[in-house]
């Protein structure tokens, strides 16, 4: 899984009349293009076998229909699977960001709050943990998931100990239950709880690192 931080820019302007634009520093305008770049960034810079993804979430400014703002505030994540690119890209960021917004006559604050590692689990403990985990389900119940963009604080673990992060099923689709996490219809099939007490204890007691 991969390594998550979170993104507060302030871009910040010279605000006045919508009919007047030349007499003000628009930074409605200049986060439009920041946005675009930071983008453009991450998909020129990194390698595109190796996962890596940027999203703003959010984009707040201005109250009403004919004034330009003074500032724009933007909110947003940066996800990475590698912990080196992971920091080369907060570098490009900065000096991204701060070239592009004082060239468009900006000042801006970017704060990058450094959050959780990547998640790596250690091969020969994994494969010995889906063994072990077929032994106990079933080997038709035990697969082997996609690489995924979320995060988990499971990685700060994984940094010092060999470690095997592995997924629960709660689905039941006889009964219903579909829908997936962070959702406001999310639920699980709680059969799952029983398996899952299980599975620990049978990895715990039965492999040998």
């Amino acid at each position: 899984m991969a390594s998550a931080d979170e993104l507060y820019f302030t871009v910040k302007g010279k605000g006045g009349h919508a009919a007047s634009p030349h007499l003000i520093v628009d930074p409605i305008l200049i986060s439009s293009h920041l946005i675009i770049a930071l983008q453009q960034l991450i998909s020129r810079n990194n390698n595109p076998f190796n996962p890596s993804v940027l999203s703003i979430t959010s984009f707040n400014a201005g109250n009403t229909t004919n004034v330009i703002p003074n500032e724009v505030k933007l909110m947003g994540t940066f996800r990475a699977m590698d912990e080196t690119w992971r920091f080369k890209a907060h570098d490009l960021m900065h000096k991204l960001s701060t070239n592009l917004v004082q060239s468009m006559g900006g000042e801006l604050d970017l704060r990058i709050d450094v959050g959780y590692p990547c998640v790596m689990n250690n091969e020969k403990l994994t494969t010995e943990a889906m063994v072990k985990a077929g032994e106990y389900m079933g080997t038709e119940k035990v697969s082997e998931t996609e690489l995924r963009m979320g995060a988990e604080d499971f990685g700060y673990y994984a940094q010092q100990i060999p470690a095997c992060f592995y997924r629960l099923g709660t689905m039941n689709k006889a009964k219903g239950i579909i829908a997936g996490v962070h959702t406001p219809v999310f639920n699980i099939d709680e059969s799952a709880i029983e398996i899952g007490m299980g599975m620990m204890a049978w990895l715990g007691s039965s492999i040998q690192l």
